[in-house]
């Protein structure tokens, strides 16, 4: 934007725009006059009051250390991008250094509009490689501290809230395969939501295969939807196994 940049009109604004005001990145002529606009209203309060608690549910999470594999084809990208007649880059060192600043500075911003808004990070829990473009996108699966893969939480119905921590690491649509699934079957139940779930993982409820979702449900509150995925549609309610909303109240 120039300073001249006109302020967009709503209600009603696009999540990205409330976002990037919520991350501080609009210019300040244009946030000044945004921000009482958005807060006057009720849909755009709620989304900034969900940032808020995404921010703090990730500040209290420890630590998610690069794992070395990632490392190692940064490292080899960026000595290639230091090789004569490339790029303008002094030294490899530098280059590192310059990768550790871009990995440091903003992360919070990032991780918590990827939590808030379902994006995939290049780094998930785990150790996994999120997607890249041209890449193909492998199933998340769950592994032990010895590197095997587990089987899908087992859960009963008044025991949802327990897995919070676990799906919301998680971005795996399992048997329901894609997003346009999961909003048809969404549907189905009459629930209504405003794009790419939290987290999302396959689930075993009381002995059934079926698949949990987790949508934003106000200020410190999520949503827990469980489907069968066999039987969840545009035209089927009965594949809504549960539905309930956790947090504080």
């Amino acid at each position: 934007m120039t300073g001249m940049e006109r302020v967009p009109m709503g209600p009603p604004w696009s999540v990205d725009l409330i976002a990037d005001l919520h991350a501080g990145v609009l210019p300040p002529e244009v946030a000044a006059q945004l921000r009482p606009r958005v807060e006057a209203d009720a849909e755009a309060r709620e989304i900034l009051r969900a940032l808020d608690a995404t921010l703090e549910d990730l500040q209290s999470l420890p630590p998610i250390p690069m794992p070395d594999h990632v490392a190692a084809r940064i490292d080899a990208a960026l000595a290639a991008e230091a090789r004569p007649g490339i790029a303008p880059v002094v030294s490899l060192n530098d280059a590192r250094k310059r990768r550790n600043r871009r990995l440091g500075l903003g992360g919070g911003v990032l991780v918590a509009a990827a939590a808030a808004f379902g994006i995939v990070l290049a780094v998930a829990p785990g150790g996994q490689q999120a997607n890249t473009p041209g890449d193909a996108a492998p199933a998340p699966t769950t592994q032990n501290s010895a590197g095997s893969a587990q089987p899908p939480l087992s859960l009963k119905r008044d025991e949802l809230g327990t897995a919070v921590g676990e799906v919301l690491k998680a971005q795996n649509y399992g048997p329901l395969e894609t997003p346009d699934r999961l909003a048809g079957c969404l549907k189905g139940g009459g629930i209504t939501s405003s794009g790419t779930p939290l987290g999302i993982s396959p689930i075993n409820l009381e002995g059934k295969n079926a698949v949990m979702a987790i949508l934003p449900a106000g200020l410190g509150k999520y949503r827990l939807v469980v489907l069968d995925p066999e039987t969840c549609g545009p035209d089927e309610p009965q594949g809504v196994l549960a539905d309930t909303t956790v947090g504080q109240r």
